[in-house]
């Protein structure tokens, strides 16, 4: 507040006016005249005037003042810095941030989930399934406030492979709909509904939830959306297809499809659908029942079983044609449903001199291993209406694991670079091939064995087969319509399988008990080692299995470094279930123990232990099961150099 400068005294005495020097009287001063309104008007602006000058320099005295109350010197005044544009700047953002957050906070706990209707809704499930087994989806739901819920209704939305079989407790409509007229505070139930899904390997199968309520504070509706997804870890079912890759316009074809049970499987029946284009003519079977193209299957086994048919392309309208073919299965006989698709492909051939090259007794792809024996044979045909002079005939190998001193060819071809020729020199009929003329050429040659193989893992270890021909002088060339199918041989890998029955390990620790040799009527034990040894290829399926003597006992105490050991005591056998078993784990093993009480009708005697190991798996290249047969293993102990005595019962 301004200083007050005016000042009260009561001695009037005191009293000095800066007007003239004048002395006056108070007779004087009733005599003079009283101002005229225009003189009373300046007085007026006048001491306006003053009032606003005396305001003007207390205002110019604050400025000047300390905050002590002191006057300051101008000439030495701080100056401090404003506050800049960034300062403002930031604030506002801070200001929007606050005031965003507030706001979504409002409408998060006010709207979405306000604590006087805080529901919690989720469904559960088994993650990974098998083709068409049985499961069950948990839908769980709770009231978390402390008030009633009203009107509450969850609706499911299932995959669309999905097959509903029952629930608890039962829908109010249809199979997807549950209605609750209140949910009481903080209560919580759940609905179990069953049911499977048959669909493909490697599908993802999701489910949504919507569950809508009104909390009984409220008069809106609110509303919690959920989903699970399950993933087809397997269908159940191994398929192998074998056709050739060329085909022959206008003649007969042969597809073979085996299929068996593969680990665990729910789905025991299906239908195969074949879908074909219009140029693609299934034929009658030999009963002359026509071929529609689908095949009703009411079992499956753990053996291999085959659906045969033959087929022809009318003409070569495309340089390839393909067939679909569709595994499905059904519930109820009306609906079915997709769960394995398989597509193969072929070339069209067309031309006079028909060309057929059969491998090993079949048309089509196969697997073969090393060392083994590849017998061909080239049949040609001349399906034309004219004669066909100086035919040249040529078998093609390509390959760079064939042992080509070991070819076998009683028409002495002549061999090239991974061919072999002949003409009218080898074969008379060749110079002149009448119409309707058909012949057939015999070879064979040896794969090259393992040990003079350096195995990469990264190369293609295949023969591509096919024949071809020319007609004259001219060069045979790799013409489509002069060559025959194409057979891709693919070598199996190179799994290996080896067992040891011991009673002292290779360290000379005894991992047996007992007499040795054997005693009849005291117990002896062994230890029985397995390994497995694979580097080309990834195999699947793999298992060993034995099948002890009835006089032989299992004594557990088992180890493995992959997959595990059982015993079927009602088979007697010993099953090793590896399963897969990739390029990257070179090797497995696995050990456990055996025993035998030798009677007195034993003494004498050499005693089987072992009767022959088999280890068998699935080549993941080349589609084709391995399977390695070991030798029985008797008390003598082949493997076991440090063991005494013949292995006789004493």
């Amino acid at each position: 507040m301004p200083k007050q400068k005016e000042k009260q005294n009561n001695n009037p005495e005191e009293i000095k006016i800066k007007v003239k020097e004048k002395k006056s009287s108070v007779s004087e001063f009733v005599k003079r005249e009283l101002p005229s309104e225009e003189e009373a008007e300046k007085f007026d602006d006048y001491a306006r005037e003053e009032l606003k000058s005396e305001d003007i320099e207390e205002s110019l005295t604050e400025i000047y003042q300390n905050e002590k109350g002191e006057v300051v010197d101008v000439k030495k005044l701080e100056i401090k810095r404003g506050r800049g544009f960034f300062f403002y700047f930031f604030t506002l953002i801070f200001l929007g941030a606050l005031i965003a957050g507030a706001y979504s906070a409002y409408v998060f706990y006010y709207k979405n989930n306000p604590a006087s209707a805080k529901v919690e809704f989720s469904i559960t499930a088994k993650e990974d399934i098998i083709s068409g087994e049985e499961f069950y989806y948990t839908v769980s739901y709770k009231n978390l406030s402390g008030i009633q819920v009203n009107n509450a209704e969850i609706k499911l939305v299932y995959p669309s492979n999905f097959i509903y079989m029952d629930a608890t407790p039962a829908p109010q409509d249809k199979n997807d709909t549950w209605r609750f007229e209140k949910l009481d505070a903080h209560r919580s139930d759940e609905i179990k509904i069953k049911g499977k899904i048959i669909n493909k390997q490697g599908e993802a199968n999701n489910i949504l939830g919507v569950m809508t309520y009104t909390p009984a504070n409220f008069s809106s509706e609110f509303k919690k959306e959920t989903a699970f997804e399950n993933n087809i870890s397997g269908t159940g079912l191994a398929v192998a297809i074998s056709q050739s890759t060329g085909v022959l316009a206008g003649e007969e074809n042969e597809i073979s499809i085996k299929y068996k049970k593969d680990g665990e499987n729910f789905i025991n029946s299906f239908r195969l659908t074949a879908e074909k284009s219009d140029n693609i003519e299934f034929l009658p079977k030999e009963d002359k029942t026509p071929e529609t193209g689908v095949w009703q299957i009411n079992e499956i086994k753990n053996e291999d079983q085959e659906i045969k048919f033959k087929f022809k392309v009318k003409d070569k309208k495309n340089e390839k044609e393909e067939l679909i073919f569709s595994f499905e299965a059904t519930n109820d006989g009306n609906t079915y449903y997709e769960f394995r698709e398989d597509k193969i492909s072929f070339d069209v051939i067309k031309n006079s001199l028909n060309l057929n090259l059969i491998l090993n007794g079949a048309r089509n792809d196969q697997g073969i291993d090393f060392g083994q024996t590849l017998n061909y044979s080239l049949a040609y045909a001349n399906k034309g209406d004219a004669e066909m002079k100086d035919v040249v005939i040529m078998a093609v190998l390509n390959s760079g694991i064939l042992d080509w001193k070991t070819l076998s060819d009683k028409n002495t071809g002549t061999v090239g670079n991974n061919t072999i020729s002949w003409t009218k020199e080898q074969i008379k009929q060749l110079e002149s091939l009448q119409p309707g003329a058909e012949g057939i050429i015999d070879f064979s040659i040896n794969v090259l064995p393992l040990e003079e193989i350096k195995i990469d893992s990264s190369a293609k270890y295949e023969i591509e087969s096919y024949g071809q021909f020319s007609i004259g002088n001219t060069e045979v060339k790799q013409n489509e319509d002069m060559k025959s199918n194409t057979i891709i041989c693919k070598i199996n890998s190179d799994l290996k399988f080896e067992e040891q029955v011991r009673y002292f390990s290779e360290d000379n620790i005894a991992v047996g008990s007992g007499p040795l040799p054997p005693k009849a009527g005291q117990t002896t034990s062994y230890k029985v080692y397995w390994k497995v040894t694979n580097n080309l290829h990834e195999l699947n399926n793999l298992r060993l299995e034995t099948v002890l003597p009835a006089y032989v006992n299992w004594d557990n105490k088992n180890r493995t470094t992959a997959g595990g050991i059982n015993y079927d005591e009602s088979a007697r056998k010993v099953i090793w279930e590896i399963g897969r078993l990739p390029v990257s784990v070179y090797e497995a093993t696995a050990e456990f123990n055996i025993s035998i009480t030798p009677t007195d009708g034993d003494k004498g005697k050499i005693l089987v232990l072992l009767s022959g190991t088999t280890a068998q798996a699935v080549d993941n290249e080349t589609g084709s099961t391995i399977a390695k047969v070991g030798k029985a293993k008797t008390t003598k102990l082949e493997d076991d150099s440090i063991a005494e005595g013949d292995g006789r019962v004493e």
